[in-house]
C-alpha cells in the first residue's frame, strides 16, 4: 500500500490595516522564509512552530510529505500582492495529486487586494484538489475566521494558548485530525460538516489571554470535553484580531462534525458562543498610563527583580511600527536608572550608530517617524555601547528554537536607561535578544518591551511585576477611537446597543451553507 501524499505549507501574517507600509515578501524573513522542502525541514524541523508539528507527525504516520512553503512574518501592514500570489502559487501550483493537504495560516491576513485571501485559498485548494480530499489548517487564536475559510476546510484548528507556545502542539493535532479523516470511507463528498457561530463583538475573554488565567481558561475546557463526543472531528475558539478592518472580524466559535453524524454543528456551539458575549466586560484589561508606570518603576530597587513594562499600543506583534518612544521618554524623564528598552525600529538611527562606530557618543533622533503626532520623536546623546548583526535564536517557549533577524542593531545607553534599536521593528517574547546583546535582563531594575501577553512566557518568570502601559500607537485597545469603515455593524464595543441576539450562526453541509 503505497504512503499517503500529503500538502503541506504554512503561509503566516497578521495583518494591521491601519498599518500604511506594506508588507514585502523579503519581510518574512525576519522569521522565516523557505521555499524548497531542504530548507523547510532544515530550518524548521524540531522547532516549536506548526510546521515543527507537520514533521514530527507526518514522519511519525509514515506520509509522503511534499512540503511546498514556509512564510511567516512578524505582523504588519498589508500584503503586497503580487508577493502574495507568488507565495500561494506554490501551494496552488503544486503537482497532485494529494491525498490530504496540512496548512498553517495565521486567519487574519490582509493584501492589498483581498481581505480574505486565506478563505480564497482554501476555496480554491479545494476546487483544485477536489471534495473528498481533506484540508485541515491551523489558526492563530487571533484569527478573522472568515465563512469561505470554514466552507473551504475539513477543520480548522487555532491555538490554545496566549502566549502562544502551543504552535508545534497544535500542528500535531491538526496532522492526527488529518489522519482520522484519511482513514474515514472515501465517498466523493466532504468528510466532515461544519459551523461557525459569530458574536456581534470584536475581543472577547480578555484577548484570549491563558497565562494568566482568566475566562478563556473555561472556554477551552469546554471545548476539549465537547471534542471527546463522538463523531466530533474539532471545536476551537479564536478571539479575533480587531486591528483589521474588514468584514468578518471578532470572536468566533468553530465546529466540524463527521458528515454522516446525528449531530448539528451549530447546536454544540452555543453555549460556547454565549459565553463569548458574556465575557465581553473582561476584555479590558487595565492599562497603566505612563505617570503611573514611571511610579512603579522608580519604587524598585537594585536588589529587586525587574518590573516589566508593555508597551503595547506600539507592539508589532499588533501590527503597529514598534518605533513609538513615548515611554522611552518618559523612563528618561524620570530618570530610571539600571534599565533596558527594547526595540525601537529605526533603521536611519542604526545606520547612523554603525557609522559612527562602537564607544562614541552622538546625537540622535529616535522613532517617531511612521506617527509623529502621535508618537513624536525623541532627541538624545546616546553612547554606543554594540553593533550587532541582528539574529538570534529563541529559547522560547515562544517560537523555541527559531532563529530571528532583525537586521543591522545598535545597543545604546542614554541617561543610565540601555535602548535596543533595530532595523527592523520586533515585538519581544525572547531572552535571548538581551543575552545576544550581553544583557541579562534578571539582573535589571526595569525593563520595558514592546509587546503584550507574549512576553510573559519568558520575562513573567524573571519579573517582579508586569504592567500594561498604553503610551499610545496604532495597536491601542482603545477600540472605540479606531477610525473603522468595513467592520459588520453593530459591533461592540463600537455600538454599545449590540445585542446578543445578533450572533451569526453558520453551517455547512458540504458544499451546501445555511445561515440562522
Amino acid at each position: 500500500m503505497s504512503r499517503p501524499r500529503i500538502l503541506i505549507g504554512a503561509i503566516l501574517h497578521e495583518t494591521n490595516t491601519f498599518n500604511e507600509v506594506p508588507t514585502r515578501l523579503e519581510d518574512f524573513s525576519g522569521r522565516y522564509l523557505c521555499l524548497e522542502p531542504e530548507a523547510i525541514r532544515g530550518r524548521l524541523a524540531g522547532t516549536a512552530t506548526e510546521l515543527g508539528g507537520f514533521i514530527a507527525a507526518a514522519d511519525a504516520h509514515g506520509w509522503n510529505a511534499s512540503l511546498e512553503v514556509a512564510a511567516a512574518a512578524g505582523p504588519s501592514g498589508p500584503l503586497f500582492e503580487p508577493d502574495w500570489q507568488r507565495l500561494r502559487s506554490r501551494l496552488l501550483d503544486a503537482a497532485g495529486p494529494f491525498d490530504g493537504i496540512l496548512l498553517a495560516l495565521h486567519g487574519a491576513m490582509v493584501t492589498q487586494g483581498d481581505t480574505d485571501p486565506e478563505g480564497n485559498l482554501l476555496m480554491d485548494l479545494r476546487k483544485r484538489f477536489g471534495a473528498d480530499v481533506p484540508i485541515v489548517a491551523t489558526l492563530d487564536m487571533h484569527a478573522n475566521v472568515s465563512s469561505r475559510m470554514v466552507s473551504a476546510a475539513d477543520a480548522l484548528v487555532p491555538y490554545e494558548t496566549y502566549p502562544h507556545v502551543d504552535q508545534a502542539i497544535c500542528g500535531q493535532k491538526a496532522a492526527d485530525i488529518l489522519r482520522r479523516l484519511l482513514d474515514s470511507p472515501v465517498t466523493g463528498r466532504r468528510r466532515t460538516r461544519g459551523a461557525m457561530l459569530r458574536p456581534p463583538m470584536l475581543d472577547a475573554a480578555d484577548h484570549g489571554r491563558t497565562d494568566p488565567a482568566g475566562p478563556m481558561n473555561d472556554l477551552l475546557d469546554s471545548a476539549a470535553v465537547l471534542r471527546r463526543l463522538p463523531d466530533v472531528i474539532h471545536v476551537g475558539i479564536t478571539i479575533g484580531f480587531p486591528w483589521a478592518d474588514v468584514p468578518e472580524a471578532g470572536p468566533a466559535v468553530l465546529v466540524s462534525v463527521m458528515a454522516d453524524s446525528d449531530l448539528r454543528s451549530a447546536d454544540l456551539g452555543r453555549s460556547l458562543a454565549d459565553r463569548l458575549w458574556k465575557s465581553r466586560e473582561m476584555t479590558q484589561l487595565e492599562f497603566c498610563s505612563v505617570d503611573d508606570a514611571m511610579v512603579l518603576a522608580r519604587a524598585g530597587t537594585p536588589n529587586d527583580r525587574p518590573v516589566v513594562l508593555a508597551d503595547f499600543a506600539d507592539n508589532p506583534a499588533g501590527g503597529a511600527y514598534g518605533d513609538s518612544p513615548n515611554l522611552l521618554r518618559a523612563m528618561l524623564e524620570a530618570g530610571l536608572q539600571n534599565a533596558a528598552f527594547a526595540t525601537l525600529a529605526d533603521p536611519e538611527a542604526v545606520q547612523a550608530a554603525w557609522a559612527a562606530g562602537e564607544g562614541a557618543v552622538i546625537d540622535l533622533i529616535l522613532g517617531g517617524r511612521r506617527t509623529p503626532c502621535l508618537t513624536p520623536p525623541l532627541a538624545v546623546s546616546a553612547r554606543i555601547l554594540r553593533l550587532h548583526e541582528g539574529r538570534f535564536r529563541c529559547a522560547g517557549p515562544v517560537l523555541r528554537g527559531v532563529e530571528v533577524e532583525m537586521g543591522p542593531v545598535a545597543l545604546l545607553e542614554v541617561d543610565g536607561v540601555r535602548v535596543v534599536v533595530a532595523s527592523r521593528a520586533l515585538a519581544v517574547t525572547d531572552v535571548n535578544l538581551f543575552h545576544t546583546l550581553g544583557i541579562d535582563p534578571a539582573t535589571l531594575t526595569t525593563v520595558a518591551l514592546k509587546s503584550r501577553n507574549h512576553h510573559r512566557a519568558a520575562f513573567g518568570p524573571l519579573a517582579r511585576q508586569v504592567v500594561l502601559v498604553d503610551a499610545g500607537g496604532i495597536a491601542t485597545m482603545k477600540l472605540d477611537t479606531i477610525g473603522y469603515r468595513n467592520l459588520s455593524r453593530p459591533i461592540w464595543p463600537l455600538d454599545l446597543a449590540a445585542d446578543q441576539d445578533a450572533t451569526r450562526i453558520l453551517e455547512f453541509a458540504h458544499d451546501d451553507e445555511h445561515e440562522e
